[in-house]
């Protein structure tokens, strides 16, 4: 679950003060697909960025599964990211170098698992994104449909409770944004995750069970 609760987030840019959320309160229950609809500039990252620790609220607090986040410093974040957390990002962020197999593996590998347990996990991930015959290919021989199913492999081979995907479709033409939306839909309800999809597209947000727009920092 994540709650907001009388979150403001500011930001100071020279002499002016930009509010980039207003007093937000809100709840995510956990197991729900969630769409945050918006336009550019309109607190979406912001709000995703919060959630994920990479920023924190000017003021009112933040609580993920019931605990307040507030006394929280890197440690306990970077246990929140390692354990809890899967991302999705709208330039895939997948290392280079590494091939399908390899960067799905990553979270897993922070995590200490055993060589047994990570090829199981890596390999039941891949087929259900549909990649299995592209394991050993490394990210610059996928096409960008598939580097971004080998993101969301890899934000959910550890069974977080919560995936947050921050414009996951933006780089990929419509028939291929879809289907990732529809993959995140399908490993939502298999999973049980917690999903929060930022997204432009009301054609993507229509894939969630629910959507929220948020506009000038605040939710409609």
């Amino acid at each position: 679950m994540v709650t907001f609760q009388h979150v403001v987030k500011t930001y100071t840019r020279g002499s002016s003060t930009i509010t980039a959320l207003s007093n937000v309160c809100l709840e995510i229950p956990a197991g729900q697909f969630c769409a945050i609809m918006g336009p550019s500039g309109s607190g979406k990252s912001t709000f995703l960025n919060l959630i994920a620790g990479l920023d924190v609220p000017t003021s009112g607090d933040l609580l993920l599964n019931g605990e307040s986040t507030k006394g929280f410093g890197d440690r306990e974040w970077t246990r929140v990211r390692r354990e809890w957390l899967g991302i999705v990002f709208q330039a895939f962020h997948l290392v280079p170098g590494l091939t399908a197999m390899e960067n799905v593996a990553l979270p897993l590998r922070l995590q200490g698992k055993t060589t047994s347990v990570i090829r199981q996990s890596v390999e039941n991930m891949l087929e259900i994104v549909g990649l299995h015959n592209r394991a050993h290919h490394r990210s610059s021989e996928l096409s960008g449909g598939e580097q971004q199913r080998v993101a969301i492999a890899r934000a959910f081979v550890h069974q977080p409770r919560l995936i947050l995907a921050d414009e996951p479709t933006g780089n990929l033409d419509s028939h291929n944004g879809l289907e990732v939306v529809s993959l995140l839909q399908r490993c939502s309800r298999e999973f049980g995750q917690t999903v929060i999809l930022a997204t432009h597209s009301e054609a993507a947000a229509a894939k969630a069970e629910r959507q929220l727009t948020l506009c000038d920092g605040q939710f409609s």
